[in-house]
């Protein structure tokens, strides 16, 4: 009888993990420099590369480890290992992004996260209405007087909406 010879699992899943986690930080390196981190389609590519980069490093361990098969459980398995690992790379990238080399980023965020809750409360056909420089957008005063001087936000809802995002 043969004897089953159990595939590893921590080293490739070290490894994978790792490769999502540093590209992660690559991806997010490339939109910092590039200005885009507020940009909400950098989000959805930077997911859709995760997730192509993870289905890769799956089917390499499969491949590589488990000669080809592998069951639903080992896959679920190593798929959460290494989201944990690339969690916790993402999270160490993040802390010295935000901690150490752009503390005003948490900010800039914060205050790009508002703009985008005050465009889910007003009504979005008058969107056309915005002016198209979005550094204007950051200055959340700026953004109250312009959408209630057109009609976008009336007098009634402003008191409304700076206690919905904190600057009331």
């Amino acid at each position: 009888m043969e004897e089953k010879t159990k595939a590893p699992f921590w080293k490739p899943a070290l490894i994978y993990g790792a490769i999502v986690g540093f590209v992660g930080i690559l991806i997010g390196v490339i939109f910092y420099v590039m200005d885009l981190m507020t940009a909400s389609w950098t989000q959805w590519l930077s997911l859709l590369i995760s997730v192509v980069i993870l289905v890769y490093c799956l089917s390499m361990y499969k491949k590589d480890y488990l000669g080809g098969y592998a069951s639903y459980g080992q896959i679920w398995k190593m798929t959460m290992v290494i989201g944990v690992i690339a969690s916790i790379i993402g999270a160490i990238y993040s802390y010295i992004l935000m901690g150490m080399i752009d503390p005003e980023l948490i900010d800039k965020l914060k205050m790009w996260d508002r703009i985008v809750l005050i465009f889910l409360i007003i009504d979005f056909s008058r969107i056309e209405l915005m002016p198209s420089i979005p550094e204007l957008w950051l200055d959340f005063n700026f953004a109250l007087s312009f959408m209630s001087s057109s009609g976008v936000v009336g007098d009634k809802n402003k008191l409304l909406l700076r206690e919905a995002i904190g600057c009331g």
